[in-house]
């Protein structure tokens, strides 16, 4: 994901292959990257183009952050945010950000 997140453009499998292996030994193989992008996109963390025969892939999520949130509510539903929230109420500075940012939308 770092390879996507600094590429700001949509990347073919052939360029990040190239970046992960830069200083990597062994090198990965083209079709290990193009696997784990592919599930990537399946997952919703990365989005994918067609790009000639292939595809060109990019970061669907802004941050690990983004991607943490997004299989915690994938995976839980709105009990992870009900637990979020309970958690949060303890703590009046972390309550009060939550609420200018839910406010803020």
């Amino acid at each position: 994901m770092d390879v996507l997140w600094r590429a700001g453009d949509p990347l073919p499998v052939r360029a990040v292959l190239a970046e992960l292996n830069r200083d990597r030994e062994p090198p990965l193989a083209y079709t290990t990257v193009m696997t784990v992008l592919s599930r990537l996109a399946e997952r919703g963390i990365a989005r994918r183009h067609r790009a000639g025969r292939g595809y060109a892939y990019e970061a669907a999520l802004a941050s690990p952050a983004d991607i943490a949130v997004r299989q915690l509510l994938d995976e839980h539903g709105e009990a992870a945010v009900a637990s979020f929230v309970d958690h949060v109420d303890g703590d009046a500075r972390l309550r009060e950000r939550l609420r200018r940012l839910v406010e803020g939308r």
